[in-house]
């Protein structure tokens, strides 16, 4: 079922006995476990009627038995059991044991007053089990991957339109360039700039250059891109911005190696045909991230990724050792990566 089509039925008070919310991109799967709640549950009676529960703290045999129960001043119960891991293949550090079996008793006659929601974080159900089989046919079960590119300006789009306010494609686009493909972190943003232009506002690239906050993980990445497209002077400036915020350098530094190793995973990994979706999961990072990795990943060789990476380790030991001064090592090594994107074929 499109998560579209969920929100209709819910918004018509059509109420799906059991739900299974899945995926990573958590903020859209809290949006729906809200909007239930809102549309089901008296406000006067919310605390009576709406139970959340954390499987890996709560055994499914007492989540069930909340389920059961029959609402209070109400006509409808809402059960919401977050890390629902025993729908996927992992297994948490938890001590809880869980029955599925009372759960397949449970899908095959659910409650006419009560919708369960399972949730679960993972990219994957594991379809290989009894349960999962069974609650595909018994429930409503919608997918929540993380959003990219036309989807991700997509949403972009219409969010502002919930705050009042218009952005265009570009715009987006650059919003997201800015602030990363988070969804929480771009709704923040895109509701305090809404507020800055008014009510039906448009959202333009001035605003956004003057207002929208890029985290620090933003600016190392818009640092390499510097570098990516061989441009020192900006990657310097870039550098000494965030040492001006007071950034710590051997954060940045951490930063820099965690973003060249992605360039890296993605040079090893995308001519052998894997997916930007698949290096996400696989790199366990958001599909923007891989996009981004794979335009910047060209214009360096794989070997020279490599050299870099060793680079980073031997100014990080230079550093802690005292042999070196922090600002210096950062120069060095945006220096040398410019090097390095110069010998693996780009121009200045």
């Amino acid at each position: 079922m499109t998560l579209g089509a969920a929100i209709r039925e819910v918004r018509n008070k059509q109420f799906a006995p059991i739900y299974l919310l899945y995926g990573p991109e958590s903020f859209l799967a809290e949006e729906f476990v809200s909007l239930v709640r809102r549309e089901m549950i008296d406000p006067s009676f919310r605390d009576l009627n709406a139970s959340e529960y954390d499987c890996t703290e709560t055994p499914l045999a007492a989540i069930l038995e909340d389920a059961e129960t029959l609402p209070f001043f109400g006509e409808r119960r809402l059960v919401v059991a977050r890390e629902a891991y025993f729908l996927t293949g992992g297994k948490p550090a938890t001590k809880v044991e869980h029955d599925p079996d009372a759960l397949l008793q449970y899908a095959e006659n659910p409650p006419a007053h009560t919708t369960l929601i399972l949730m679960t974080g993972q990219d994957k159900l594991d379809e290989r089990k009894k349960l999962v089989k069974t609650l595909q046919q018994k429930a409503k079960v919608l997918a929540f991957p993380q959003l990219r590119d036309a989807d991700l300006y997509g949403w972009i789009e219409r969010r502002a339109e919930v705050y009042k306010a218009k952005i265009g494609r570009p715009q987006a686009v650059k919003l997201a360039d800015r602030v990363g493909g988070e969804l929480r972190l771009l709704d923040k943003e895109l509701e305090k700039l809404a507020l800055y232009v008014g009510e039906g506002g448009v959202i333009g690239d001035e605003v956004i250059e003057k207002l929208a906050v890029r985290t620090l993980e933003q600016d190392v990445f818009a640092l390499v891109e510097q570098v990516a497209l061989g441009n020192l002077d900006k990657a310097l400036r870039m550098m000494y911005d965030c040492l001006k915020m007071g950034e710590e350098p051997l954060k940045l530094l951490a930063l820099l190696a965690r973003q060249i190793r992605l360039l890296l995973h993605v040079r090893q990994w995308a001519p052998r045909g894997y997916t930007q979706q698949q290096l996400a999961a696989m790199l366990k990072v958001h599909p923007y991230a891989v996009k981004k990795a794979m335009e910047q990943a060209r214009h360096f060789s794989e070997e020279s990724l490599k050299k870099l990476l060793a680079l980073l380790a031997e100014e990080d030991f230079r550093i802690k050792s005292g042999q070196v001064d922090k600002r210096i090592a950062l120069e060095l090594f945006i220096t040398r990566a410019h090097q390095a994107r110069l010998a693996a074929g780009g121009r200045k």
